[in-house]
């Protein structure tokens, strides 16, 4: 075989390598079975009120897309899509079983990260089960049946197409995972709550406050005072009480006293009453005597001496 029969083939080869390399980079189109890409998870966090406001998980503004144009679904707040990222010109892109998600759609609540301790693959989606006898297709062209068990489902969100309509993701192989979009009523009931770590974050903004302790008017033993009401209680009791020890056991002074006496004393002195004097029953009442006999004999009364009261004698 010469050299250039040799060279057409092998560059064929080569080319055709190089395409496939090139397709494997680019987006898929439609019904192409992309990697669960388990490493990495987009996540819109709900905020406080919406997670106060609502029982069930909200659809963000976040458009999951068709590989061509158009809307599938929204992403559902809370929940923990698995998505593989592709780069391509300088761009990414993150791709979930078929669908896409552009980086610039995502808002600031969002992101993008391995699962946290708190959530597991298992409940990143919730589940779907198909009814018995029920088969739907995806959309790379394989059907799921009811008794199939190679299939894991899990629940996306609602079509933007059609709402009685919902968007799901089939896990399957090593890996290996594809989206799809039937009638919800081809499936058993379920509910799409919350994710868990949602969940628990909405149970304490719900939980009831602790009430106050309920303290009977008058009974101090009812609660438990605080450090600065013992310590007004204290302080109420005890300065008072200090007050009232002082005003009753308060020393007078000796000057004051001394002189105050002095003062009366000096009063008796200029002809008042002196009632610091020493007394006797005894002696008082002989002066009394005496006094009251002296007078009888140096000075007669008028009345015995036979006298009227103007002087003259009736005899």
């Amino acid at each position: 075989m010469s050299m250039k029969k040799f060279l057409v083939p092998a560059l064929a080869l080569v080319m055709f390598a190089l395409t496939l390399t090139a397709c494997g980079f680019a987006p898929a189109s439609e019904g192409t079975a992309y990697a669960a890409g388990n490493d990495l998870y987009i996540c819109i966090s709900p905020s406080d009120d919406v997670l106060a406001g609502s029982e069930t998980a909200t659809a963000s503004g976040v458009p999951a897309l068709f590989s061509g144009s158009g809307t599938a679904f929204r992403l559902v707040e809370s929940y923990y899509y698995p998505v593989s990222v592709i780069r391509s010109a300088g761009s990414e892109i993150y791709a979930m079983g078929g669908l896409y998600i552009r980086p610039d759609d995502l808002p600031a609540n969002a992101v993008v990260t391995p699962l946290p301790e708190d959530a597991t693959a298992e409940n990143a989606l919730p589940s779907l089960s198909l009814k018995a006898g029920e088969t739907v297709m995806l959309f790379n062209y394989l059907t799921v049946n009811a008794d199939d068990d190679t299939y894991t489902l899990r629940y996306l969100g609602r079509s933007e197409e059609d709402p009685d309509n919902i968007v799901f993701l089939a896990e399957y192989g090593v890996q290996q995972s594809a989206c799809g979009e039937a009638a919800a009523d081809k499936f058993e009931p379920f509910s799409a709550d919350w994710h868990p770590v949602a969940q628990a974050r909405r149970a304490e903004l719900l939980a009831p406050e602790d009430p106050e302790p309920d303290i009977t008017d008058g009974d101090l033993t009812g609660g438990e005072p605080s450090d600065a009401l013992r310590i007004i209680l204290i302080i109420g009791i005890a300065v008072p009480a200090l007050i009232i020890v002082l005003l009753i056991f308060k020393p007078v002074s000796g000057d004051k006293g001394y002189n105050a006496h002095k003062t009366v004393r000096r009063q008796s002195d200029r002809g008042g009453i002196d009632y610091d004097r020493e007394r006797s029953y005894e002696a008082d009442r002989d002066r009394y005597d005496r006094g009251y006999r002296d007078y009888e004999r140096e000075r007669p009364r008028d009345y015995d001496r036979g006298r009227d009261y103007d002087g003259r004698d009736r005899y």
